[in-house]
């Protein structure tokens, strides 16, 4: 999936150009967020529900919260939008739409995941970003239509057909629970589970992404937001360690030794993602123009002034799902929330100062902040010194014990 979201970013940024991409950057963000708020009630904290209230009630409620959702939020952007220039104007239906139809395809994976049909699950991961690759290859180089709307398009066709195959799934669990008599169904407790979870996500994505709105010009937002999906494709690596910490803390109920296996994955994920970065800095910049075109000549200078921030994060998100794996989703939060306060403060005069290096220190200086609050907070409450962060053959021993 990873490879083919790249190869995503590099086809649709070679033939869209920095304009075009821009264009479908801010569409993307404007999506994730509608899904990030909807997701309070359709997202993974809905997982341990479906096997405890009755499943089609559950998933009733779930289709109207998401069409409910999206036509608040899709309405409040419009406001934003007329009244202080804040996001793309002229696709409010395609927004509409294609959010929609995202959010529900997400729901459905959901409750797949949740009875476990994991092959299905799997395949259906792959299959919709594969599908549009594939779309998009044809738009651009079969019919040459290499403009913005090709790759609306292209969403339509792969989260269509994604979203058929799910469907089948979904009315055959909904048949076989026709005489479901479980607990009466309680969709406040689902809310309340995701609220903090979505909330300390929303966050999080705008402490960069907010950027994108104060930018002003779609070919710095397709720049912009080409040099953060490149550089944060670094955090692969500690996304990769992030299930194996959540799956320790949810069985091994040793505080201490928690704590400090925690400490060690975030310290070794921070390590090799900075030798991606130094790697990243011998790298030509005609590589890049090479790979995406004229209109990306500074992304390498945004990728590197991007990446301290960057390296913070693949830091934190070891100690962030630390946290998570023993529900205190308000310290993720209230670490989250403190680096987009810096965001809002710092990023109109910034980006009006620098323009793409502007937009690049406020994201730095944001996911630093989100770090040390984290940091902070993980030291503090696990009695950690400065020594335990530089010891670095004693968390080497402790890895290979599990």
């Amino acid at each position: 999936m990873a490879i083919i979201n790249l190869l995503i970013l590099l086809i649709s940024s070679k033939q869209l150009g920095g304009d075009g991409r821009g264009y479908v950057s801010l569409i993307i963000l404007n999506i994730a967020i509608i899904q990030i708020i909807t997701e309070i009630y359709t997202g993974s904290a809905t997982v341990y529900f479906i096997s405890k209230q009755p499943f089609r009630q559950l998933y009733r409620f779930g289709t109207f919260w998401a069409l409910l959702c999206t036509l608040m939020i899709v309405g409040v952007m419009y406001l934003l939008y007329i009244f202080f220039d804040i996001g793309v104007g002229g696709f409010w239906l395609h927004l509409l739409l294609l959010s929609f139809l995202i959010i529900q395809h997400s729901f459905h994976m959901v409750v797949i995941l949740a009875k476990e049909k994991i092959k299905l699950y799997n395949f259906l991961n792959l299959l919709q970003p594969l599908l549009l690759l594939l779309v998009l290859l044809l738009f651009f180089f079969g019919f040459q239509n290499k403009n913005f709307i090709s790759y609306i398009y292209a969403l339509y066709l792969s989260f269509g057909i994604a979203i058929s195959i799910s469907s089948i799934q979904l009315f055959k669990i909904y048949q076989s629970t026709a005489q479901d008599t479980r607990e009466e169904f309680n969709p406040k407790k689902i809310i309340e589970n995701g609220f903090y979870n979505q909330l300390a996500n929303l966050s999080h994505i705008l402490s960069n992404r907010y950027n994108f709105y104060l930018l002003g010009n779609t070919v710095l937002v397709g720049v912009y937001s080409s040099a953060t999906s490149l550089i944060e494709s670094l955090w692969i690596i500690s996304g990769s360690a992030s299930p194996i910490i959540l799956a320790h803390i949810a069985n091994e109920k040793d505080p201490e030794n928690n704590a400090r296996l925690t400490l060690a994955y975030a310290k070794i994920c921070f390590l090799l993602s900075f030798l991606c970065v130094i790697c990243l800095y011998f790298i030509p910049r005609d590589f890049f123009v090479f790979l995406l075109g004229q209109d990306f000549i500074h992304i390498k200078t945004v990728m590197l002034y991007l990446s301290p921030g960057v390296l913070c994060i693949s830091f934190a998100t070891i100690i962030s799902h630390y946290y998570s794996g023993l529900g205190k989703q308000k310290i993720l939060l209230m670490a989250n929330s403190t680096g987009f306060l810096v965001t809002i403060c710092l990023s109109k005069y910034l980006i009006s100062k620098d323009q793409l290096l502007g937009a690049s220190y406020t994201a730095t200086l944001s996911y630093a902040t989100t770090t040390i609050v984290l940091v902070c907070v993980f030291v503090w409450q696990n009695k950690f010194k400065i020594t335990d962060f530089l010891n670095l053959k004693q968390d080497i021993a402790l890895l290979k014990k599990h």
